[in-house]
C-alpha cells in the first residue's frame, strides 16, 4: 500500500512538467517566419541625405528558393557583431604588388558606422551608399569595407578608379586607428560579415585547405599568418615564393604512437611545402613533401588544420 501510494503522490507532479513543455510558457516565434510577406519598400524622394536613411533592417536576398522539410522551420542565428581579439594590432596595412588595404580587427558592422563619419568629418560629397556591399561611392573616390578572413575582422579599400588612393588609406588607417569601436554596429552592414570562407576539406583521400579568397588576398594573409604564428622549433616558415605559388615550411608532426603530441620527443620537424593553387575567387592550399611528392593523409590533415586554426 506504500508502494502504491507514493506512485499517487508523483503521478500529478510529472502531469504538470508534461503540460510545461506544451503550453508554451516560453512563446516561439518560429511560425512567424511561416507567415512573414514581402511588402514594398518606402519610396524616399531623390534629394535626401543618403547617409541617414538606410535599410534599419534589411533581409539578405536568397540564392534560391526555400522548402520547409517535413512542416518545420528554424530560424537561423545571427551573425556576431563583436570586435576582434586583441591579439593583433588594431588597424594594419597589408599589401600584395600593387593592391593596398587596411585589415581591421573588427566585424564590418562595427566598421561601417565608422567609414560614414570619416566621409562626413573629410567633407567628401556623397555619390552613392550600398550597404549591401559595403561601398560609399564619393566625389574623391570609393571607400569599400568587406569581411576579412578572420572571424572579426574587415578589410577595408579607398580606391580612385582601380588604383589605390594612398592618402586617402593613410587618413583613414589614423582616423580608425583613432576611434576604435565602442559596441555600435550596423545592421545594414551585419550581412557583410561571414564566418564561413575557411574549410578543411577530403578531395578522394586527399586534403587541401579551402580559403574563399581571391589570391592576391589569400595569399598576403597566409604570408602575414605563417610569418606570425610558424615561428618556432615544432612548425617555422623557412621560405615563401609567391611567384611559384609555395610556401615552404618545417612542421614536426604529432607523435603517431599516442595521437598526443609529445614535447620533447626524438621527432625531428620535416620539410613540407604548401602549395597556393587559385580556382576563381578562391584558394586551395596542400600538402606535399620538399620534392613536390605526396604526403600521407594524417600529416596533411594535420598540417593544414594548423594552417587554418592560424587563420581564424
Amino acid at each position: 500500500m506504500k508502494f502504491n501510494g507514493r506512485w499517487v503522490a508523483v503521478t500529478p507532479m510529472l502531469i504538470l512538467l508534461a503540460g510545461c513543455g506544451n503550453s508554451g510558457y516560453y512563446y516561439d516565434r518560429n511560425a512567424e517566419y511561416d507567415d512573414a510577406k514581402v511588402v514594398d519598400p518606402l519610396t524616399l524622394p531623390e534629394t535626401r541625405n543618403t547617409l541617414n536613411y538606410q535599410d534599419a533592417m534589411p533581409v539578405p536576398p536568397a540564392n534560391n528558393g526555400f522548402i520547409k522539410q517535413d512542416g518545420s522551420f528554424e530560424p537561423p542565428r545571427p551573425q556576431a557583431l563583436g570586435s576582434g581579439s586583441e591579439e593583433q594590432p588594431f588597424v594594419e596595412t597589408r599589401e600584395s604588388g600593387a593592391q593596398r588595404w587596411l585589415i581591421v580587427n573588427a566585424a564590418p558592422a562595427s566598421v561601417w558606422p565608422r567609414l560614414q563619419e570619416f566621409v562626413t568629418q573629410n567633407g567628401y560629397t556623397v555619390q552613392s551608399i550600398d550597404g549591401d556591399n559595403g561601398q560609399i561611392s564619393t566625389d574623391a573616390g570609393m571607400l569599400a569595407v568587406r569581411q576579412g578572413l578572420r572571424n572579426n575582422t574587415s578589410e577595408v579599400y579607398c580606391l580612385q578608379g582601380n588604383q589605390v588612393a594612398s592618402e586617402c588609406l593613410q587618413s583613414l588607417q589614423q582616423y580608425l586607428a583613432s576611434s576604435a569601436p565602442e559596441g555600435g554596429v550596423s545592421l545594414v552592414a551585419q550581412r557583410l560579415s561571414r564566418n564561413d570562407r575557411i574549410h578543411l576539406q577530403s578531395q578522394h583521400g586527399n586534403w587541401r585547405l579551402a580559403i574563399e579568397l581571391d589570391f592576391q588576398r589569400a595569399w598576403s594573409e597566409l604570408a602575414y599568418q605563417l610569418e606570425r604564428n610558424f615561428n618556432n622549433d615544432d612548425r617555422k616558415l623557412v621560405d615563401q615564393n609567391q611567384s611559384e605559388r609555395v610556401f615552404r615550411v618545417n612542421y614536426k608532426a604529432k607523435d603517431s604512437g599516442s595521437g598526443w603530441w609529445i614535447f620533447g620527443s626524438d621527432g625531428e620537424a620535416k620539410p613540407y611545402q604548401l602549395v597556393v593553387t587559385p580556382a576563381g575567387d578562391s584558394v586551395f592550399v596542400t600538402v606535399t613533401d620538399d620534392q613536390g611528392n605526396a604526403v600521407d593523409q594524417k600529416t596533411s590533415r594535420e598540417l593544414l588544420d594548423a594552417v587554418a586554426t592560424t587563420l581564424r
